[in-house]
């Protein structure tokens, strides 16, 4: 009869230890990966503080030449 309660008894740890494992193993995996744009779009500087933002959102005032926001393009480059 004791020898029965000690086999249940390491049966039922056995698998508590294997459950934990897998959960351990679970969380060393890594996740999915992120994604990235499908639409990337060229960084230029601004003429006046030369901060980079996308060319799509730049205010343009000649063929290269490039602002920030309204106030840089109407003071000018710096």
């Amino acid at each position: 009869m004791k020898y029965l309660l000690v086999l249940i008894v390491l049966i039922i740890a056995y698998n508590i230890w294997r459950k934990q494992r897998r959960l351990d193993d679970a969380a060393k995996r890594p996740g999915p990966r992120p994604r990235t744009p499908a639409i990337t779009q060229e960084m230029v500087p601004c003429a006046h503080c030369g901060l980079m933002l996308p060319k799509g959102e730049a205010l343009q005032s000649d063929a290269r030449t490039y602002f920030c926001c309204e106030e840089h393009q109407r003071s000018g480059r710096k």
